[in-house]
């Protein structure tokens, strides 16, 4: 074993000097295609990470300013968004609860109003979730298909390229002849792994925080909908109180009506006889 590994060990240290270029020269044409291949995955798969990690700073960012900008606004409700216009995420829940609330502006005085309004406010902020949540997962697709395919198709290079080498081989073939071939066929197992070792901490880091954003975006969510409630039954309630003060003024200003008054005259009963019982009635008589 050792008599065989020996021979294997210096070829293949001497002919580490020549280079990465004279391994791919030892590979046939379908090694270079899948090599071809894997290079192309692993730009893709380099382009998906920064641009990603880059969506997340962003995304972040622009999350971070509204909510501190939410804080100083007096009023949920009364928030204007043009349509059309470029929402970072948080935006865009606040935008879906307002619409929400425009269908039911001035309907609001009793509190099952507030609870049927709440209810379409609730459905629209989670389907703003929904879709938000979709927009965070954009490009970890890519990157989970490389991890998970990568190796398997440096594998295939691998396997095909030994198949072929060994395959060509005579009777009398030696170790020396044998080498380049299988050294050319491991060229794309090493290619495959080089791009899913980097996708993989890419895909974990970035997964990691999408989870995290994920969570700030889920919290958003409910305090923004415990705001919304809030303002709604403050609104409410100003809205029964205006209606009863209405009210009050219009029964103040009536004037009395003549029928109502022959009606009070007409109903209060007139004593044509005084009771037996009252002193001094027989002497009266």
């Amino acid at each position: 074993m050792k008599a065989m590994l020996s021979p294997v060990l210096t070829i293949v240290l001497a002919d580490s000097a020549k280079g990465a270029l004279w391994y791919f020269q030892q590979m046939d044409s379908a090694g270079l295609a899948v090599a071809g291949v894997l290079l192309i995955c692993s730009f893709i798969g380099w382009g998906a990470m920064i641009g990603k990690w880059s969506d997340v700073q962003e995304l972040r960012r622009r999350n971070h300013a509204f909510e501190r900008r939410l804080r100083d606004e007096p009023s949920v409700v009364a928030l204007n968004f043009p349509r059309g216009s470029n929402l970072g995420p948080y935006e865009f829940l606040v935008a879906e609860a307002v619409s929400a609330v425009q269908r039911h502006k001035g309907r609001l005085v009793r509190q099952s109003d507030v609870t049927l309004c709440m209810g379409h406010v609730e459905n629209a902020v989670q389907r703003g979730v929904a879709r938000t949540m979709v927009k965070y997962e954009e490009k970890m697709v890519i990157l989970s298909s490389l991890v998970s395919g990568g190796p398997f198709l440096g594998l295939l290079g691998t396997v095909w390229g030994v198949m072929v080498t060994f395959g060509a081989l005579t009777e009398k073939a030696s170790i020396a002849q044998l080498a380049p071939g299988v050294c050319g066929a491991l060229v794309t197992t090493t290619l495959g792994l080089l791009v899913a070792i980097p996708a993989t901490f890419g895909y974990n880091y970035l997964l990691t925080q999408v989870k995290i954003m994920t969570t700030e975006l889920e919290n958003f969510a409910s305090s923004l909908a415990d705001r919304v409630e809030l303002e709604l039954e403050g609104e409410a309630r100003r809205n029964f109180e205006a209606v009863q003060e209405r009210e009050r003024l219009l029964r103040a200003s009536a004037p009395a009506s003549p029928v109502a008054v022959t009606a009070s005259a007409t109903s209060a009963p007139i004593a044509t006889e005084p009771p037996a019982a009252l002193p001094g009635w027989e002497d009266a008589q």
